[in-house]
Parts: C-alpha cells; sequence; structure tokens
C-alpha cells in the first residue's frame, strides 16, 4: 500500500505524525510538496508565482509513486488550493482522495459533497487514517471508521467521532524524514509538539472547533509524559545533530511541575537554543526562571488586545492587564526575549483602542510586536460573535465554509482600513524608534501622516536582519526558496520550449 501526503509552504507535525503510523504497519509513505514561491503569506507575487509554479512537478510526483491513497490537510487558506490540485490527479489518476485538518473538521457536510473528495476526517485523524488506509488495502471499504465521513453510491455516511487519544506517549515519534526528504537543510532545527489541548478558549482559534467536536471529551489538556519528550529529543539529536528547537505547543508555560521536570532534563542531555509560547495567565516568575535555565531565547505570548473588555467579550481571553503587565517585566528582568501577538480588524474595533494599543506599548515595552489582522474561520466562536454584531450574515458565513479565500476573509470597513494600515505600519516602526520617540509620535497623533505602504515591505527586511532569522521558520523559510528557485524554473523552462 502507497500513501501520498500534499502539503503547501511549511512542515506539518500532524502529517508526520499520521506518516509514522502508517510506516509502523507496513505502508510505505511520500509527501509532495508545494513551497508555494511568491504566493505564500509573507511575500505574493502574480508574475513571479507563475513563472515559478510547482505544480508540474507535483503532480509528476504523484504520477511516478502511484498511490493507492492521496491525503491532503487543510486549513481553510489552503482549501481551494487542495481542491483544484485535488480536481487535476482525480482527472489522470484513479486514486481514493481523503482530505482532513481543521477545515474539513470544522464543515465536513460541505467538503464530502466535492466530486474530488472520496473520504473526509474529523477531528484526530491518527487511528481514523490508519483504518482507512487498512480498509482500503484489503479491498473492502469499512463505512463505520469513527471519525471518518465516506461516500456509498449516492448516501453520505457520517460517522461519529472517537474518544481523544488520552495516552499520547503510545503514538509514534513523527515521520520527519517525510520532510527532511524533501527540503535539504531543515534538519538544522527541530520542531516538536509535547501535548494537545490548550487551556484558554480563544474566539478566534481552531480550539473552538475542537470544543465543538469533542464537546462531550471531559479532558482535552493531554500532555505527554517528560521522558517520553526526552527520548524523541535524544534521539533527534543523534540522528540529526539539530541547532536549534522549536516547540509548537499553544501553551508550553502550562503546568509547572511538567516544566521543571523537563528543565532539568533539557539542560543536562539536549541543551540547545529553543523557544516556546505561553500566555500572561500561566507566566511567572518561576516559570521564566525555569525557561531561561533551560536555554529558552524567545517567548511568544498572545496578547491580541489591551482593552480588557475586548479581550474578554471578543476574544474570551481571560486575561488581565495586570499579568501581560508582570509577564512582559518579569521576561525583560531574566532577559528573556518576549514577543507579543495582537489582532487588529476585530468587530467594534475604534481609533480610541488602536491608540491605547500603542500607549499601553510605549509604557510597557516589550522585544517586538506582531500585528495580526482578525481571520473569521469557519466553526470559530469569533463567526457567531461577528455575526450578532453584523459583521457577517447567512452569505458571508456560507462563503466563508465552501470558497475561504487565501487570507480567510479578512474583513474591515473600507473606512477604516487605512487609518488601521498606518497603525500596523506604526508597530512596525516601534523596533527602530527609541521609546521616547515612539511616545511622542503617539502622543502627537503623528501616524497620520504615514504613508500608505504595505507594512511587510519593511517588517519582512527587518525580520531577514533581526535576531529572528535564526529562528526555525525563517531559516527554513530561505532554504526552501534556495533549494527550489533553480529546481521549479527549470521544470517551467523545459515544459514551456521542450521541442516535438
Amino acid at each position: 500500500m502507497k500513501v501520498m501526503f500534499v502539503y503547501p509552504g511549511f512542515e506539518n507535525i500532524g502529517i508526520e505524525y499520521l506518516s509514522a503510523m502508517l510506516l509502523d504497519c507496513g505502508v510505505e509513505t511520500r509527501l509532495a510538496f508545494d513551497p508555494q514561491l511568491f504566493r505564500d503569506p509573507f511575500f505574493k507575487c502574480g508574475f513571479l508565482s507563475g513563472l515559478f509554479n510547482s505544480e508540474r512537478i507535483l503532480l509528476k510526483q504523484i504520477e511516478d509513486f502511484q498511490p493507492q491513497l492521496i491525503a491532503f490537510s487543510v486549513v481553510s487558506a489552503n482549501y481551494l488550493w487542495a481542491l483544484d490540485l485535488a480536481k487535476k490527479i482525480k482527472a489522470s489518476l484513479p486514486v481514493h482522495i481523503t482530505m482532513g485538518g481543521i477545515h474539513p473538521s470544522s464543515v465536513p457536510d460541505k467538503v464530502i459533497l466535492q466530486e474530488c473528495v472520496d473520504s473526509v476526517i474529523v477531528g484526530e485523524g491518527e487511528y481514523a487514517f490508519l483504518e482507512l488506509v487498512q480498509s482500503l488495502a484489503s479491498g473492502k471499504i469499512d463505512y463505520s471508521i469513527p471519525n471518518v465521513w465516506l461516500k456509498k453510491e449516492k448516501q453520505i455516511i457520517s460517522n461519529p467521532v472517537r474518544p481523544l487519544i488520552a495516552d499520547l506517549d503510545s503514538l509514534p515519534f513523527p515521520d520527519k524524514e517525510l520532510y527532511y526528504r524533501e527540503i535539504p537543510g531543515y534538519h538544522h532545527g527541530y520542531t516538536l509538539i509535547t501535548r494537545r489541548g490548550c487551556l484558554n478558549r480563544c474566539s478566534y482559534c481552531h480550539h473552538s472547533v475542537l470544543d465543538r467536536v469533542y464537546s462531550k471529551e471531559p479532558k482535552r489538556i493531554r500532555l505527554r509524559s517528560v521522558d517520553n519528550v526526552m527520548e524523541e529529543l535524544r534521539a533527534a539529536k543523534q540522528k540529526y545533530r539539530f541547532k536549534l528547537l522549536r516547540i509548537n505547543d499553544d501553551l508550553f508555560t502550562y503546568h509547572t511541575p511538567w516544566l521543571r521536570e523537563f528543565v532539568a532534563c533539557y539542560r543536562k542531555e539536549i541543551n540547545v537554543p529553543f523557544y516556546c509560547f505561553g500566555s500572561p495567565s500561566t507566566i511567572d516568575e518561576e516559570t521564566i526562571s525555569l525557561l531561561k535555565q533551560g536555554g529558552c531565547y524567545q517567548l511568544c505570548m498572545g496578547v491580541q488586545s489591551v482593552n480588557p473588555d475586548v479581550r474578554q467579550r471578543i476574544f474570551q481571553r481571560m486575561t488581565t492587564n495586570e499579568q501581560i503587565i508582570k509577564a512582559i517585566e518579569v521576561c525583560r528582568s531574566y532577559r528573556l526575549r518576549i514577543v507579543v501577538d495582537n489582532i487588529i480588524g476585530y468587530p467594534g474595533e475604534t481609533t480610541g483602542d488602536l491608540i491605547e494599543m500603542a500607549e499601553f506599548y510605549g509604557q510597557h515595552r516589550p522585544d517586538r510586536i506582531c500585528i495580526f489582522w482578525l481571520k473569521y474561520y469557519p466553526g470559530t466562536s469569533i463567526v457567531d460573535i461577528a455575526e450578532k454584531q453584523d459583521v457577517l450574515n447567512a452569505q458571508k458565513i456560507r462563503e466563508l465554509e465552501e470558497c475561504p479565500c487565501e487570507n480567510a476573509n479578512t474583513l474591515v470597513d473600507p473606512g477604516l482600513a487605512k487609518e488601521k494600515k498606518r497603525f500596523h505600519l506604526l508597530f512596525v516602526l516601534y523596533h527602530f524608534l527609541s521609546l521616547r520617540i515612539f511616545r511622542w509620535c503617539v502622543r502627537h497623533r503623528l501616524y497620520r501622516f504615514l504613508p500608505m505602504i504595505n507594512p511587510a515591505c519593511i517588517e519582512y527586511p527587518y525580520m531577514m536582519f533581526s535576531r529572528e532569522r535564526l529562528d526555525i521558520p525563517r531559516r527554513r523559510y530561505y532554504r526552501k526558496y534556495f533549494y527550489y528557485l533553480p529546481k521549479t524554473f527549470y521544470a517551467n523552462i523545459k515544459k514551456r520550449f521542450t521541442i516535438r
């Protein structure tokens, strides 16, 4: 049995876990990776994206491998891309195509109706996907597999979800070779997850979708044992000799006793710089002290809004400004680089909210401010909030579910868009200005005179030469371009000028 995964842009740990499950059962796996040159979230150029399109390479890889099953892991931003490629695959190969991931999990009833989709996997996919593959390999499809939606003649079979995987230690370690074979140099940095689930219930996050899928599950946060995590890291360090570690947990700072045990082992046996993610509500002096002892050099903390009412009513984040201030101060006292995430473009946002944010960070200075525009993903709680405030209507919600655009339908009133973009640019310039000058600019409302340019024009060159150039995603981003630019250019030129 041969299974091919298809994914664009970046490493996907979920796919690596699925591949590991299949390999343990003797199934051959491969990855068709679309680098999406010049059409990723960071750099878009229509002309160049056409010149360096990888579609021909992907289709040839799939044709040469001759899989019996093709699996797409799908988020809303790549859903239309996945459908387009799946249609082209179906036109040339009689292969079973399944889609899993957060978008199919949120609207399985919409995805399964697509002619190019044979099955959909809802929620955690390891055991469901394994059983689907084994069912196809046997030559007789089992239509009762939990978590799997299937087509049987003209009928849709929607099976309920099985319980969440309680013992994460029972899973095999992710198959990193799936990606490392495709992109040389990826092994210099290692990505890891130590837990599943999240303590927070943020309205914009995929966890609000999973909360609905697993509404009857009493315990959604599950931790791997420290011994299990260390076993994976020891094997990975010996095999790949990685120089950096990225811990991809949504909330690594949750559960201090676990962190104490992990840091003691990690510092002794691995001792590689790492960065992680946390929340103000789970950060205190002991947590930061432990992270610093373990070798953490950067902590990314979700703030989203400095307005307590907005933070709780719109984003459903139950933290206080006092916790945010304390988290920033303790990180700075331990000289741990602190990055804060903030969201703009939310329902009811005013100029006053943006000024309040600028004044807050003018007083309590993190090392970096990241600005994200709110995106409405189907099935998340923020969609319900926006609908109640008449920001979204039934037709727009249907578009989110059936044909989301690449930015997942970021909606901002045109009259306010220019002002918000100027504030976005102001927060990018924050990294170049002294605190005194930044405060002066805010106090005198000088942001009104900023040019209407894309903040990315400044933000991304800054990140290329700042300390963040050391981060794993940044390094991999550059390696992806260096590796695939000549490869895709040659393939497209050869195809265009082939003499028949």
